[in-house]
């Protein structure tokens, strides 16, 4: 075969289809080629060693312990002769062609100094799936500093409030950063001069420490301005000091600054949901969403943003629907608290999602306050199907069963752990992921908190949950390769929410109950797990970049299938990624079925 025939057929495999032409124009003039019949013995590859680089151009290899165990076969324009991690270890392995092979073969000094020039290379050959993930480009996106920023206007703890409001007037700016020396100790806005100060009769000479909030949230220069605005959303404030790289003021952003510099963005869509005056304006603004968060995507963001966001929309949504509700209906009877479960409340939904959510009530309601709770969920759960959350498959809704007294609450969390059985504990999975919505967010979190004490006292209901967990397992099936399904509506491939997303939710889970962990954010609940000494810090961050990377590839499929008009759905066929992305994925999928190992040896299931 000419260098040519080599230039094309290197173009097509990873990773060195992700290089320049150049690139791989000048390395295709070194490999060389090699055949081999069917049966016959390849080689040994002993670790660490240097073998050099073999690429499969036709035929069929299996990969073998040294006992002669087949352990996974590589077939056309895949890889072997540097490390690769079996079963979770790197080690030495034969490998033998199990059908007539031709090879391509790279020497190991050339492959050596190949790598150093390009990363890429070096990465894909590394033997550890987390360190291939966590190589992955990350998105250049806007930060703080690559905004024009003002100079701050700031004013000391002692100065008197009325000359606080002089300087704010004369610099037309609507806040005040407060300092003691070079420390930001506290902050005052133009609102808190309206209801802290005027609506509150505290007299205008008093120092401006009265009334301002102390130790306010802050962001560094390198923020990313996305992160910035989602924080500032999800915290309901409109200021937010920068600090630089000294930890020293360098300005003040407001959210409207930045909502400009980000238009079209979908936080800006949740500004327009909090102030809509009737439901059809809610739905109406509601329905925008999937389109603005695909924008999102497309522009780069990636899933962990997204799915925050698009979790915004939908408590923006239901916060509006209760309070228009309420106008409607009158105040409750009773405190109650709105419960949000499952992808709403871990702040992981995506373009397309249903609701699960229930009612709290803070006692026993007599028929009148029943009344009013069931025309209230109803008022609301109908009016999120409006704005295009689907109702519940399962019915988990507060206009179903799910209303009910913190005591009734109390009491089935307690009868699914004192006597679990796999139905029930399959059902009530997706209530351990509970997030206070409105209402009494303290009656919501003192449940939650409960309900986190029993489940850790529980290892017999724990168990069952692990073992529940392992109903969902990567599609890796013989020798490594990926398992594909089919759907009648929806073609064949890898169910990236069923066999990808949902494994790994499952297992923070199980890890967060076991050390009654309060965050139910899934990436959150394993960071907490390794820093309680749950996980390995290594392993937790192993799974965090799988579940980033599987979550992207089903992102990136859902918004192709919005674009082109169609429904998103979860099925993503392995054959449209590319070769690098198919890799990686198997790779995280590796990365799941270790940790599934690793909770099953844990609860002996």
């Amino acid at each position: 075969m000419n260098a040519t025939d080599i230039r094309e057929f290197l173009s097509t495999v990873a990773p060195f289809s992700e290089l320049e032409r150049e690139a791989i124009d000048n390395l295709a003039g070194y490999f060389s080629e090699k055949s081999f019949a069917g049966g016959k013995e390849i080689g040994t590859f002993r670790q660490p060693g240097r073998h050099g680089l073999f690429v499969i151009r036709a035929g069929a290899v299996a990969i073998l312990d040294e006992a002669g165990q087949e352990l996974e076969q590589r077939g056309r324009g895949e890889l072997f002769g540097h490390a690769i991690a079996l079963d979770g270890g790197v080690r030495d392995y034969r490998v033998r062609a199990v059908e007539d092979c031709h090879l391509f073969h790279l020497d190991a000094g050339i492959l050596d100094q190949f790598s150093a020039d390009h990363d890429i290379v070096r990465r894909f050959l590394t033997a550890d799936p987390g360190e291939r993930l966590r190589s992955l480009a990350q998105r250049s996106t806007g930060t703080l500093a690559d905004i024009e920023l003002r100079q701050p206007i700031t004013a000391s703890a002692d100065t008197p409030i009325a000359r606080c409001a002089s300087l704010m007037a004369s610099h037309q700016v609507s806040c005040l950063p407060i300092t003691a020396g070079d420390d930001l100790v506290g902050i005052v806005t133009d609102r808190d001069l309206r209801t802290r100060v005027l609506a509150a009769g505290i007299d205008p000479s008093a120092a401006i420490d009265q009334v301002m909030t102390r130790d306010p949230l802050t962001a560094r220069l390198v923020t990313r301005i996305d992160d910035a605005l989602v924080e500032m959303m999800r915290l309901g404030i409109h200021h937010l000091p920068v600090r630089d790289e000294s930890g020293r003021l360098a300005a003040v952003v407001s959210a409207g600054d930045l909502l400009r510099l980000q238009a079209p963005h979908p936080l800006r869509l949740v500004r327009d949901i909090q102030r809509a005056d009737a439901v059809d304006d809610l739905t109406r603004l509601a329905r925008k969403g999937p389109c603005l968060l695909a924008s999102l995507a497309g522009r780069g963001s990636e899933v962990t943003e997204v799915g925050r966001i698009a979790s915004m929309i939908t408590d923006a949504c239901t916060k509006r629907l209760l309070q228009l509700a309420q106008e409607q209906l009158g105040q409750a009877p009773m405190e109650w608290t709105w419960l949000a479960f499952g992808s709403q409340a871990r702040m992981e939904q995506g373009l397309v999602s249903d609701q699960d959510n229930g009612l709290l009530l803070a006692e026993a309601p007599d028929e009148a306050a029943s009344r009013y709770f069931k025309q209230l969920a109803e008022f609301v759960c109908d009016g999120l199907a409006d704005c295009g959350y689907i109702y519940c498959p399962g019915d988990v809704m507060a206009k179903s069963q799910w209303r009910m007294s913190f005591d009734q609450w109390r009491h089935t969390f307690e009868g699914w752990m004192l006597e679990p059985e796999p139905q029930s504990v399959m059902n009530s999975s997706i209530f351990f992921d509970m997030r206070p919505v409105a209402g009494d967010i303290d009656l919501g979190r003192r449940l939650h908190g409960e309900v986190l004490d029993q489940a850790r006292e529980s290892k017999l209901f724990r168990r069952f949950l692990a073992a529940e967990s392992m109903q969902h397992r990567p599609p890796l099936g013989f020798f490594g390769r990926l398992v594909q399904e089919s759907s009648e509506d929806k073609g064949q491939g890898i169910n990236l929410k069923k066999r990808g997303v949902l494994p790994i939710v499952d297992l923070a889970r199980v890890r967060a109950l076991e050390g009654a962990i309060r965050v139910v954010h899934t990436e959150e609940r394993i960071q907490s797990a390794a820093e309680a000494g749950i996980m390995s810090e290594r392993d937790a961050d192993d799974l965090i970049h799988a579940f980033r990377f599987i979550g992207n590839i089903r992102l990136k499929h859902q918004v192709a299938l919005y674009e082109r008009g169609e429904k998103p759905n979860h099925l993503v066929d392995p054959d449209t990624l590319s070769g690098l992305h198919r890799r990686y994925l198997r790779s995280a999928f590796g990365i799941v079925r270790t940790a599934q190992k690793a909770l099953a040896q844990r609860y002996q299931v």
